[in-house]
């Protein structure tokens, strides 16, 4: 998807909900509940039982989901899963995709997990729990998910899940912040930038004494294009991803999966770039193909709200809105 690069344009006034919209929501549906990954979950690949090899993986996983109501069956509550949102911060592998869980049962209580997931650079594969005996937690979570119901050769992900405390996401708005396509590096031809408005949140993952990662959630982007009479060109964004700050070497990275006007997700990556020291502000440059010749750019300039603050609303002017504070 190609955003087409213009100039300034005036924008009607477009309003943003109050910082109670990130209750675990998001603008199109909002009987969706955030979920976050706990510090139990885990990701396992190699061999299980009964066969024997040397190779067993073990590390972290940490992450957050979507669940939204969907069309129950007889003996089931039905949920959609979506914006699957994990890392395996170890092994550096991006986890994406969605599916379904649902629980109830007639003679006991049963839930399944069924996602297909696309695991770093791999194809899209089939994740299920199969129908257990279980869900005594929820609304948490708990069970494991594989290819091959752990079986040999597999790659599982052990989930221990609940939903988020709204007071817990950390809102961010967008303050001259710009989109930006052309060429990079070492491509010669003319970058055109346009304006680009709106918030996002960053809800805590984990934190050592040497890093600290976030999930980015409910981003809620335009960007300016132009206009022809009183008709208005605008790209609408939304997405999620994931926000690392490696504190000892004063670095970060953010891993973003947009979706610009229905089309995508795109993953946008900034790379391991210097930053992050801030925790008020986020100055970050994402793209989509490693800022190499050709390319499409968010620039990134964010500074944190107060919590207890309403978002402001969006003016032509990209500068920041006149009487909201910022911590």
């Amino acid at each position: 998807m190609r955003i087409r690069p213009s100039g300034l344009v005036s924008l009607a006034l477009l309003s943003l909900l109050s910082i109670g919209s990130f209750h675990a929501q998001t603008a199109t549906s909002p009987q969706s509940t955030l979920y976050r990954l706990s510090p139990k979950s885990g990701f396992e690949e190699g061999c299980f039982p009964p066969c024997e090899c040397l190779v067993h993986l073990t590390d972290g996983l940490m992450g957050t989901f979507l669940m939204t109501p969907a069309a129950p069956d007889p003996l089931f509550q039905v949920f959609d899963v979506t914006e699957v949102n994990w890392l395996v911060p170890g092994l550096g592998y991006r986890v994406t995709g969605s599916g379904t869980y649902r629980i109830g049962g007639e003679f006991a209580r049963m839930h399944q997990l069924q996602l297909d997931l696309k695991v770093a650079d791999r194809e899209v594969q089939h994740y299920d729990s199969g129908l257990i005996a279980g869900g005594a937690e929820f609304p948490a979570i708990v069970l494991s998910i594989s290819m091959n119901k752990m079986i040999c050769h597999d790659t599982v992900f052990n989930l221990e899940a609940k939903p988020v405390p709204a007071t817990e996401i950390v809102p961010f708005v967008l303050r001259g912040s710009t989109y930006q396509e052309g060429c990079f590096g070492p491509c010669l031809c003319v970058v055109v930038s346009t304006p680009t408005d709106g918030r996002f949140g960053l809800l805590p993952l984990n934190e050592t004494e040497s890093e600290a990662d976030f999930a980015a959630v409910d981003i809620r982007w335009v960007v300016r294009q132009s206009s022809t009479g009183t008709t208005i060109d605008k790209t609408s964004v939304t997405g999620y991803g994931i926000y690392r700050v490696f504190k000892n070497l004063a670095r970060q990275r953010m891993i973003l999966d947009l979706i610009e006007n229905g089309r995508g997700p795109t993953r946008f990556d900034s790379g391991d770039v210097p930053g992050g020291a801030d925790r008020k502000r986020i100055d970050v440059n994402v793209a989509a193909n490693g800022f190499a010749c050709f390319d499409r750019v968010y620039s990134i300039h964010a500074k944190r709200l107060a919590r207890t603050a309403a978002l402001p609303v969006l003016t032509p002017d990209p500068e920041p809105t006149p009487g909201v504070p910022l911590p």
